[in-house]
């Protein structure tokens, strides 16, 4: 699985394969952050299955 998704302070677009992907919550307004390795946090925009 890839997940598409923009980071959350800079707003670089990129794709993470899961394991790429450390963690998943959800904010306040209901928006999926994604926690790559280094613990960088990205907004989830889309999970593509292959």
């Amino acid at each position: 699985m890839e997940y598409s998704v923009k980071h959350k302070e800079t707003g670089e677009y990129k794709t993470l394969s899961h394991l790429e992907v450390n963690d998943m919550e959800y904010t306040v307004d209901g928006l999926i952050l994604v926690f790559d390795t280094n613990m960088e946090a990205y907004l989830l925009l889309e999970d593509l299955q292959e």
